[in-house]
Order: C-alpha cells, then structure tokens, then sequence
C-alpha cells in the first residue's frame, strides 16, 4: 500500500475511534480519553527525545523521556480529585529541579561541557508534548466538555484538512513564504485559518449550547486554527534541525505520533485560553 493510501486508511480508523471515545466513554471526566492523552505524550516524549540526540550521539542526557508522563496523570489528579491544589504545578517544579541536580552531581564526566546542551534538552523532552497535554485534560473539566472537546478537533482536524487542499489547488505560485516548511502555501495558510473560524461562528451563531456569539465563536476558531498551524512548523523546525523527515514510524502513512499531534499540541491551549477568556465555565 502506498504511504497516501495508508495515511487515508488510518484517517478512517484513528478519527472515528477518536470521536467514539469522546462521545461514548465521558465517564469520570473522560477518563479514557485522558489515558490516550497520556500515552500520546509518552510516545511523543519518546519521538522529541529522538530527534533531540539524533546527531549527537555523545549526549546522554540526565533523565529518562518518560518522566514527561507526569504531567498530564497530575493534571487528572488535581482536577479530578484535588481542586485548586497545584499539583501541575508542584510537579513541574520538582522535575526540573530534579533534571539540575542530576546534572550537576554528574555533570563532571566530561567536565561539564555539555551541561547547557543535556539540561536544555531534558527540559524540552520533559515539556514537549507533555506540557501542552495537560489542556486537553483540562477540557474533559468543563462543563459541556463532550461538545468542547468535539469543537477543538473539528477545528483543529478541518485548519488541516483545507489548509491541504487549497494548498494543493490554489498554492502552486505562491509556495515557500515560510522557509521551516517550504511546501507550506499562502493560500494554504489563508483556508487553514479561516474555514475553521467560519465554522465556530455559524455553530455559536445557530446552537444555544455554545453560550458564545458568533464572533466570539470566529474568535475560537482563528485563534485555535493559527496556533495549530504554529504547531505544525514548530515541529517541522525540530526536525529540520536534526535533518529528519519524520519525527518516527509509529503512525502508518503519516510518520511519528508527533507528526499527527503538533498542530493539537500547540492548539490546546490556546483554545483553553480563548474559552476562558470569554468565560465558559468549568
């Protein structure tokens, strides 16, 4: 099978699979849901963790990738079960701390010389993805969290799904305005943002359930579908730094799982923030 037809045919597969948990096993918070969420980013912290020491093979860095994992489980916690006790954040703050004395008790093997290198590369092994995860554990919390969190990947899925096809109809004469990812269009980046905030609007404008108005639903969806699109080249930088073109294998057709999850990475919170801002409760 070609790498197109097998991209489709997971597309047919993970999507539905995706929407069936979030709309059939909402209990506990979407518990199932976040158990993916968790192991996606150890599977992306894994990837990051590649691409990072791919061509430095004398860097051994001070912790394992999968530390990362604790980040999304003390998200559930502490907004499951611990109200306003900053888990996240306590967690956070150990495990850095825990990544500057690992390097400075060992840090004298080579005589400190790759010590900026190895701590700067744990810390983004430790936050990337895993980080950006804890927002969309964070949806499972609001209320109405099924219709949020349906809305994010409608907005996120359709930013890339458009984004691909004007580029493909529209893009051939005004290619390579971003140099991370020359194939990347402007008319590419124009359907990418727009259609998705075309989107929200007319679903706030015409369904109660939303409790946003249309412009605050075109609000959303742009601001969502831009930081997607952010995410996207973000992760095309790493790569390109490391002289890889996927950032793994686990996801037929498609590459590495960071490859699928870069846009919604960077996308989440944005999103979170953006609900916030116009006050959907939690």
């Amino acid at each position: 099978m070609t790498s197109n037809g097998q991209r489709v045919l997971t597309g047919f597969i993970a999507v539905p699979l995706l929407l069936l948990i979030i709309l059939f096993m909402p209990h506990y918070h979407h518990a199932v849901f976040c158990m993916l969420v968790l192991a996606v980013c150890v599977i992306g912290s894994s990837e990051i963790h590649n691409i990072l020491v791919h061509d430095k093979p004398d860097i051994k860095l001070p912790v394992p990738y999968w530390l990362g994992a604790f980040l999304p489980i003390a998200a559930y916690v502490e907004y499951e079960f611990a109200g306003n006790n900053a888990i996240i954040l306590y967690t956070c703050i150990g495990i850095l701390s825990l990544i500057f004395l690992i390097e400075t008790i060992t840090g004298y093997k080579d005589n400190f010389r790759l010590t900026r290198d190895r701590i700067s590369y744990s810390v983004i092994q430790f936050l990337y993805p895993n980080l950006f995860g804890i927002f969309l554990i964070r949806l499972c919390f609001l209320q109405n969290a099924t219709m949020w969190l349906l809305t994010f990947f409608l907005l996120v899925f359709s930013s890339d799904t458009f984004a691909y096809f004007f580029g493909m109809l529209f893009g051939k004469n005004n290619k390579g305005i971003v140099k991370v990812s020359p194939n990347k269009s402007v008319a590419g980046f124009i359907a990418g943002a727009l259609i998705p905030a075309l989107f929200a609007a007319l679903l706030c404008a015409f369904i109660d359930s939303y409790t946003l108005s249309w412009w605050e639903g075109a609000v959303v969806g742009l601001l969502t579908a831009c930081a997607g699109i952010c995410g996207d080249l973000i992760e095309s930088a790493f790569k390109r730094s490391s002289g890889l073109k996927d950032s793994g294998n686990a996801i037929p057709g498609r590459g590495g799982m960071l490859d699928s999850i870069d846009s919604i990475a960077i996308a989440a919170p944005v999103y979170m923030a953006v609900l916030h801002l116009f006050q959907v409760t939690i």
